[in-house]
């Protein structure tokens, strides 16, 4: 028997015994080891999930202090920079005291490139942990519906746990570079970070020793495609790599071949846009007059206003999903029953019918979070044009006047400015989740970590695309067409989801619905004269 036969054996037995278990009676609370995740199992992904985003949160944010500190007036430093333990060493002589004297620009530039480097190597390791993280722990080592630690809830306190480390995060390092100095910050972010390093991978560990279906070896599916590699020698050097790039290559092939690249591209593609609390944003910010104070507290309110998300979205899917609301699903008129007390139906209950209904009011909130983001950004980019690089200070008191800054004299372009920024949000992270839950449902098991991975490629393609435009349209004047430029990304997204909406429901509106007001309407207007 080859190895590929005892793979697919072995993987057919724990289909078997997994099976078995499901169909059998349900177990107790005690021994839901042996059906799904046990509450050691969850709280140890807590942690080591909380550790790796605390750490990727903090950084993110003071490596934009440290850039605005060794470059200030210039948004190409803040566009080319990312995060990593080792680099806080580097930062800590980039932006020590006196440095413009002490350091000469060659020895400056040299370190900053190194931290690049250093930088690249954590986004890969970042990217990859929240891969197996988010995409194959948690919906492998998922317990069944109905379960304490179910895929519903796993997903919750997941996504939780990152927005309120990017809440609270940006907050603490502000606090400690305003009461210290940036030499001080730096020296304790690369300190938390090494500290944690060993509790996260711990507590990974245990995660993947104690649950056994994180263990079981998947099964490589092989085509036609690749038979003319069965002549090459297995240690070929050739070999491997043409094995490599047909899997690549494969992978891409897979991803649009699914039913939910639309939507999976319509979020990548959000990622070029700088209409967010990014380092380029933050840098424009700092350099537009607005102080560090305030920009921490819109940000804080945009973190809250992305928590509020997690709630907002289950209830909102669930309302959406009931079957007497679809009127049409994929070009198909559905019963209206209202009378029915099965016509709402949970976030993710798994029966055909059910699941096809829930899919629908995730598609249909998606596309009412990704309108609410695109709305909300249309002030916002107003305000990026009418603000005015030459501001004049006011006389305030000195707690108003730290918070506010020289803008002071614009408030109605700064209140418009934050709070539609913080307020669009709330869209942009209902069409994350949706779109997060329908990759995961609607993707064969097999798929779900390679259709993630593609995704995670274009995510980092039009990042990188956001920061090249920044760094040719680097001076803080020209920000407004990187602004505009942005929302009209978002609109591009808007209208490919919205066509994909289409595809899938055969609508986007119901007519009659309105035409059925619109005559309600009038006939109380009758009864009136």
């Amino acid at each position: 028997m080859s190895s590929l036969e005892e793979i697919e054996l072995e993987v057919a037995t724990g289909e078997d015994v997994q099976s078995d278990r499901t169909s059998a009676s349900p177990q107790p609370l005690s021994d839901s080891h042996q059906n799904g995740m046990t509450r050691s199992q969850a709280w140890n992904l807590y942690v080591s999930h909380f550790l790796s985003t605390w750490n990727i949160r903090t950084y993110e944010f003071a490596a934009i202090i440290f850039t605005a500190a060794a470059y200030p007036d210039t948004l190409i430093a803040s566009s080319i920079r990312i995060s990593v333990i080792g680099a806080s060493v580097l930062w800590f002589f980039i932006v020590r005291s006196g440095n413009a004297t002490q350091t000469s620009s060659i020895i400056q530039d040299t370190m900053f490139c190194l931290i690049l480097f250093l930088e690249v190597l954590e986004t890969l390791s970042a990217s990859g942990n929240m891969l197996s993280m988010e995409r194959d722990f948690v919906v492998t080592a998922a317990g069944p519906d109905g379960q304490p630690y179910d895929l519903t809830h796993l997903n919750s306190v997941m996504r939780r746990i990152d927005l309120i480390c990017k809440l609270i995060a940006p907050i603490l390092i502000s606090v400690i570079v305003s009461a210290t100095s940036v030499q001080i910050g730096v020296v304790i972010v690369g300190a938390m970070s090494t500290a944690s390093w060993g509790v996260e991978l711990l507590c990974a560990k245990r995660v993947w020793d104690l649950n056994p279906r994180l263990r079981i070896l998947k099964t490589i599916e092989i085509g036609d495609s690749n038979t003319m590699l069965q002549s090459l020698p297995p240690s070929s050097s050739c070999h491997k790599i043409s094995r490599a790039l047909r899997r690549y290559g494969q992978d891409f092939e897979n991803y649009f071949s699914s039913e939910v690249w639309i939507p999976s591209m319509s979020l990548s593609f959000l990622h070029i846009s700088v209409l967010t609390y990014s380092a380029t944003f933050i840098t424009f910010l700092l350099n537009a007059g607005f102080s560090l104070d305030l920009i921490t507290i819109a940000r804080a309110a945009g973190s809250i206003v992305e928590i509020s998300s997690t709630v907002v979205t289950p209830i909102g899917v669930h309302y959406l999903s009931k079957t007497k609301g679809h009127g049409r699903l994929r070009g198909v008129v559905t019963s209206t029953n209202e009378d029915s007390e099965d016509s709402g139906v949970g976030l993710l209950e798994r029966f055909p019918e059910q699941q096809t209904a829930t899919e629908a009011g995730l598609e249909r909130l998606g596309l009412w979070g990704i309108s609410w983001q695109l709305l909300n950004l249309l002030p916002v980019v107003f305000a990026l044009w009418s603000l005015s690089p030459e501001t004049t200070t006011t006389t305030l008191p000195t707690i108003i006047s730290r918070i506010l800054g020289p803008i002071a004299s614009q408030p109605l372009l700064a209140f418009p400015l934050f709070f539609f920024l913080s307020i669009s949000r709330l869209g942009l992270w209902i069409f994350d989740l949706t779109t997060q839950q329908l990759t995961q449902t609607m993707n064969p098991a097999s798929q779900r970590s390679s259709f993630a991975g593609v995704e995670y490629s274009f995510v980092s393609l039009f990042e990188l695309a956001q920061h090249v435009v920044a760094i040719v349209l680097h001076r803080p004047e020209q920000f407004k067409w990187i602004a505009l430029m942005s929302l009209g990304a978002t609109a591009i997204s808007t209208v490919a989801y919205a066509g994909w909406v289409w595809k899938m429901r055969g609508h986007l509106v119901h007519w009659e619905r309105i035409g059925k007001g619109c005559e309600c309407v009038k006939v109380r207007l009758r009864h009136v004269r």
